[in-house]
């Protein structure tokens, strides 16, 4: 993965930790989560920060011709539309088989890249799943009510993603997670 420069900071980062900004046709600037979006962008860390930094000092304006109308609302689609890409990958790797939820099955079944947990499941749970799954990253992103939105239940404590076969999936899945925590700042997915 290319490193690319951040407009704000100067600093040279890898494009997993930037966000891409393109200007639109109206001369409205457009965040592209995908990275797919025509024409010449720019690359900002991938902060709320660095955003309102962006369009504080008019930074869009003299790189690429362009401006937000409204950096709070931006802020807040950015944030949606990080949440809602990251429970969409994490809902096809449980459709596919490779995100299995509750502990009881994730201790019974084992091999497992990566471990979801709710910030209000467990400590102790926690620990003790992370411990014994051998994962190599946990992420605390997404409450009760989303893990269990995605594995088909009312609520879910925890969720597991398969290494293995389903490695770029659950490589998929931590980028996600780990660009939507970035975003606001929390502790990324943390690497054991």
């Amino acid at each position: 993965m290319a490193d690319r420069t951040c407009i704000v900071t100067g600093s040279t980062l890898p494009r997993d930790q930037l966000i891409r900004i393109v200007s639109g046709p109206d001369g409205v600037a457009v965040v592209d989560l995908a990275e797919k979006l025509p024409g010449r962008g720019v690359w900002v860390t991938n902060s709320a920060v660095a955003l309102r930094r962006v369009a504080d000092r008019g930074l869009l304006r003299r790189s690429i011709d362009a401006k937000f109308d409204d950096i709070e609302s931006t802020l807040e689609q950015v944030g949606q539309l990080m949440r809602m890409r990251a429970m969409a990958t994490a809902s096809m790797a449980r459709r596919s088989g490779a995100l299995i939820g509750g502990a009881g099955k994730l201790l019974a079944e084992g091999g497992f890249e990566g471990l979801l947990a709710a910030p209000d499941a467990s400590e102790r749970e926690f620990r003790k799943l992370s411990s014994r799954l051998e994962v190599t990253w946990t992420s605390r992103t997404f409450d009760s009510e989303a893990l269990g939105h995605i594995c088909g239940r009312p609520s879910l404590a925890f969720a597991a993603i398969r290494g293995g076969k389903a490695q770029k999936m659950a490589e998929k899945l931590r980028f996600e997670l780990m660009r939507l925590e970035r975003f606001y700042a929390t502790s990324a997915c943390h690497v054991r």
